[in-house]
């Protein structure tokens, strides 16, 4: 069978992840970013995990279609509670909610070197956790698929950085420590430091996009709710974003 391509949210995140010996790819669906990581250089080995035994079975099928069963190790399971202690270097969670995100972290067998992170919704308390699991965020992206905004982000572990913090897309700088001292009320946080720094091709709409979001939760609440401390906070993330164009 000849290799499927990824969607282009899958694929921006394939250009951040560090080039390392054993990586999971957590919620693997169909198993396209974990045959992508091996036929492409970035891992030499790879554990594919799914909750869900419909999308494991098709990953299983592409991977062997792919020639590829002695390299990719599909596990049906939660998060990496279907990986052992040793196994990897790091790994890569896309396509659900950033709270579950931080429980698959939380839950796994040990620390690992990297994870590579494109969390829906929760990001401010992601990376809130991740920094302060001792993780440094190293990069930062936008990427717009199907009409729809994502954003993602390396973490590294601090003692891991000269290992997993230089890409062919990227490297380390000083500035990259920006969340060791951004006040946990930063809206930054949710937004991304680094990007918000960087500003890249795609920023502007970003912002607007986040505004659009917040402005219709205005437009939904009642005359009664316009004095709420929630009417307040949003207001005042929507002036907040505006000031970062």
């Amino acid at each position: 069978m000849k290799a499927r391509p990824m969607m282009d949210r899958l694929e921006a995140v394939f250009d951040i992840v560090p080039h390392a010996e054993a990586i999971a790819d957590i919620g693997t669906d169909h198993g396209y970013l974990a045959v992508e990581l091996i036929v492409r250089g970035k891992a030499k080995r790879v554990i594919a995990g799914d909750v869900h035994k419909g999308p494991l079975e098709s990953a299983k099928s592409y991977v062997t279609s792919q020639g590829l069963s002695s390299v990719i190790d599909c596990r049906l399971g939660d998060g990496l509670q279907v990986t052992k202690k040793g196994e990897l270097n790091g790994a890569i969670c896309c396509g659900m909610g950033g709270f579950l995100m931080r429980d698959i972290v939380e839950n796994g067998p040990e620390p690992l070197g990297f994870y590579v992170l494109q969390p829906q919704n929760g990001q401010a308390e992601l990376r809130q956790y991740m920094v302060e699991k001792g993780y440094r965020i190293v990069k930062e992206i936008i990427m717009k698929d199907m009409g729809k905004m994502y954003t993602a982000f390396v973490a590294v572990r601090f003692d891991c950085v000269d290992t997993y913090g230089n890409n062919t897309s990227y490297s380390i700088h000083s500035d990259d420590a920006l969340y060791d001292t951004l006040p946990k009320t930063s809206i930054l946080w949710s937004v991304g430091a680094l990007l918000a720094k960087e500003k890249p091709a795609l920023w502007n709409e970003y912002v607007d996009f986040l505004i659009y979001q917040r402005q219709c939760a205005l437009d939904g609440m009642t005359v009664e709710l316009s004095h709420t401390e929630k009417y307040k906070q949003l207001q005042h993330e929507i002036d907040e974003l505006a000031s970062l164009r």
